[in-house]
């Protein structure tokens, strides 16, 4: 989780932002990111205005900036030597090209291309006709750049909003594709160049570490592929994977590489330790225990895991559990060290965050329910929270808030036939933050009646019409109504029951308005409903049921 680092993130000092995310999620990344920051061309590339333009520019940035530092002359010479940037333990790993014992232009790997998965970058690259006549050098230079711009845009791709690293997968597989393709035209049509390249232990190391960090950030990329990607990685990746093209990073590493895509990552044909599984940020309570996990995979593994940094005493296991955690706790910085014989990776740093009892946002522990009445019924919803207090409520009906309805339950008006599948969600609020329940469905019964009208000033209409111009019940229950008259008008809503002498008043509602509503419980008897307008004209609606 980097969220708290966004939230931090300000233009004008951004580093502190971006490294802090690197240092969770691409470890080597920060010094990389610490190292080039302060280059004027590295800045003209990166866009400040906003945490997420930051994101998207970053690929291209580090990219290019990585093509510059090629240019240094302690770093690399044309056609000479070169370096490339690994780790923070491995920042340079120096190699030479042999050019003068038979480099040649890298257009000539062009015949072996047999497919279009790499169009656009071959004609860059390879079919320019200045680009097309670099050596070697040319070839490791967008490699190693690649590499760098890949795992910058991993790191932040969530955040990436526009198309400023959309090719990051593609450049870094073709790139490697390149330097596959450039070593067998090498040993084929100049082997005495070829086993110079393969006699060097560096170029050895180089040609494998460079397969397997590809692997490996192709596969932490794959979650978004629709970001960083085009529909031409999967001929890529066959294209890398292909038998020719990993036979001959075998041959002049010495090592036997994964025979899939998936099962190539970092370490992997090295028998260093392979962390597939990074340790996940976690959120806690104080007193909850909080524990760390990596997955990882290789022989006789060994584990180390730190504190800022810091080795934690006894804390040799594949987990690590803080039993108690504190307020001192909260923002500290958890990665572990994996180790085998063959050497060691670190994993990114996890971040725990200890919430005490004056920190937690609001939690829903029982959701409205969905209610279902009849016709002029009321319904009451209600919701159980915990958080910090004080709490607040805002109940909502078909998402816009209901005014005044700011209590843990809400009762509604009585129902019409239009309330039928209204949803009712509330949002419960404290200082820490807000939540909001699921919609809870209200459902009204059909077997009421509804009916319209017009009403001059001082007029009155009877329901149930007919003959009779009553109801009768013979067994009594609920009796409802709601009434919407119109604007502006002022329209009074009755009940009216038998009393075995007269008509006497049960239920009645008599409010400024013309929205009226009432609901009653009698027994057996007679009964009708009046609508009268007191002040005002025009068309009505009726809606209500009487109890069989």
């Amino acid at each position: 989780d980097v969220s708290d680092l966004k939230a931090a993130f300000n233009g004008s000092n951004w580093l502190p932002s971006i490294t802090g995310v690197y240092a969770r999620r691409w470890p080597s990344g920060k010094a990389l990111a610490e190292a080039q920051a302060d280059d004027q061309y590295f800045k003209g590339f990166v866009d400040t205005s906003s945490f997420n333009k930051l994101s998207e520019s970053l690929m291209v940035a580090i990219h290019e900036e990585t093509h510059m530092w090629d240019l240094a002359s302690s770093r690399s010479q044309w056609n000479q030597f070169s370096s490339s940037w690994i780790t923070n333990d491995v920042q340079f790993m120096k190699f030479n090209f042999y050019d003068s014992d038979g480099g040649f232009p890298r257009k000539e790997i062009l015949p072996l291309i047999t497919d279009d998965a790499s169009s656009e970058t071959d004609n860059v690259y390879l079919k320019d006709a200045q680009q097309g006549e670099y050596h070697l050098n040319g070839v490791t230079a967008e490699l190693n750049a690649s590499l760098m711009g890949l795992p910058a845009a991993t790191a932040v791709a969530e955040f990436i909003d526009g198309i400023g690293a959309s090719n990051s997968r593609n450049v870094a597989l073709t790139n490697l594709s390149y330097l596959q393709l450039y070593l067998r035209v090498a040993k084929a049509k100049y082997p005495a160049y070829y086993a110079k390249l393969k006699a060097d232990p560096v170029w050895r190391r180089y040609v494998l570490v460079q397969f397997l960090r590809t692997a490996y950030w192709t596969a932490q990329s794959d979650r978004w592929a629709a970001k960083l990607g085009s529909d031409k990685v999967p001929a890529l990746v066959k294209r890398v994977h292909a038998s020719e093209n990993r036979a001959i990073l075998e041959d002049l590493s010495g090592y036997a590489l994964p025979t899939t895509a998936g099962d190539a990552c970092m370490g992997g044909a090295s028998g260093l330790p392979v962390i597939s599984g990074q340790p996940a940020s976690i959120s806690v309570t104080a007193g909850q225990a909080a524990t760390f996990t990596v997955q990882a995979s290789g022989t006789g593994l060994s584990y180390q895991w730190r504190r800022q940094g810091t080795p934690i005493s006894g804390a040799t296991a594949s987990s690590y559990t803080l039993a108690n955690p504190g307020a001192a706790d909260d923002g500290a910085l958890f990665s572990v060290v994996v180790s085998n014989s063959k050497g060691s990776v670190t994993s990114g740093e996890a971040k725990l965050s200890v919430k005490t009892s004056a920190d937690l946002p609001p939690v829903i522990g029982t959701a409205p329910a969905a209610a279902t009445v009849a016709v002029g019924q009321t319904a009451t919803f209600s919701v159980t929270a915990s958080g910090s207090g004080p709490l607040s409520y805002q109940w909502r009906k078909n998402g816009s808030n209901i005014p005044g309805a700011t209590g843990a339950s809400y009762t509604t008006l009585p129902a019409t036939a239009a309330d039928n599948g209204a949803r009712f969600s509330v949002t419960v609020s404290n200082a820490k933050g807000s939540v909001t329940s699921a919609d809870a469905i209200l459902t009204v019964k059909s077997g009421g009646t509804s009916t319209t009208g017009v009403l001059q000033a001082g007029g009155r209409a009877i329901f149930p019409g007919g003959t009779t111009g009553y109801h009768q019940s013979l067994s009594g229950g609920t009796f409802s109504a709601s009434l919407a008259g119109p604007s502006g008008a002022n329209f009074n809503l009755y009940l009216y029951k038998w009393s075995g002498s007269a008509w006497t008043i049960v239920a009645k509602s008599e409010g400024a308005g013309a929205t009226e509503s009432l609901s009653y419980q009698g027994g057996a008897g007679y009964y009708y409903l009046e609508v009268r307008a007191v002040t005002g004209s025009g068309n009505y609606s009726l809606s209500y049921v009487l109890a069989k």
